[in-house]
């Protein structure tokens, strides 16, 4: 009797043991299931908090896109303009107005007379956020910084070579030519002996060399992005209203 007791009390605690381990492995489930919840709807938070993110900076990049869009025609208007006297002083037979008009510019067209487009890259830091939420908004917005460092690695190059060619004119003149100040200050009061120097041949040459450079090379680039940046506007603002459509 004894020992049936014994081996009862041992059938009994081993179904103890056995329930208490389906229950703390019961336990166990609940919590790797109430964590992998909790993930997900955090995940889900960042996810909305991310799409938010996205469409704010891509909203401000459309606002950079249209200010440089009119920074470009404004400069290149500029340039234009520039253009004119630059052929007018090149054009072989001019009308006694026109050589009145090219004297007075004439001083300036390879020492200061040039408009550079102050286009700005996009930080890259901008878009740390937008990396969580993989969409094509998200996709739109990388490639327009990609653009944009395009942009800044082309345009730079250009204006230093344009500056540079610039400082060399000033250099020449002032190291060979007892009327530099005039120019620098802008005064404009060169008597006749002085004026004869923006008529001959190695101004003339420096003139062709600055609208090479300035007129041709770097408008070409400047019509280039100004181009490229209106396609990448109607894209962009295709994919918020999308997006829009979407949220609402």
């Amino acid at each position: 009797m004894k020992l049936f007791n014994t081996l009862r009390l041992r059938m009994i605690e081993g179904k103890r043991v056995k329930k208490y381990v389906l229950y703390a492995i019961g336990e166990i489930i609940l919590v790797v299931i109430g964590i992998l919840i909790a993930v997900a709807i955090n995940k889900h938070t960042e996810a909305g908090k991310s799409e938010d993110y996205t469409y704010k900076m891509a909203l401000q990049v459309k606002q950079k896109i249209e200010a440089d869009i009119a920074l470009l025609k404004a400069t290149r208007d500029d340039i234009s303009e520039d253009l004119k006297i630059y052929n007018l002083y090149l054009k072989a037979n001019k009308t006694d107005s026109e050589r009145l008009q090219v004297v007075t510019q004439a001083p300036f067209l390879v020492t200061v007379s040039v408009q550079f487009a102050p286009i700005n890259p996009i930080l890259s830091t901008a878009f740390d956020n937008t990396s969580i939420n993989s969409s094509s908004l998200t996709d739109k917005l990388l490639e327009i910084q990609q653009d944009y460092k395009s942009i800044d690695r082309t345009l730079k190059p250009m204006e230093d070579i344009i500056t540079e060619e610039l400082v060399a004119n000033l250099r020449h003149i002032k190291d060979n030519f007892n009327w530099y100040e005039k120019l620098v200050s802008f005064n404009g009061k060169f008597t006749v002996d002085e004026y004869r120097y923006f008529g001959s041949d190695d101004y003339r040459n420096r003139v062709v060399h600055m609208k090479f450079l300035y007129l041709e090379g770097y408008d070409d680039l400047l019509e280039a992005f100004h181009e490229l940046l209106i396609n990448r506007l109607t894209e962009l603002n295709a994919l918020l209203k999308h997006d829009h459509k979407g949220s609402l």
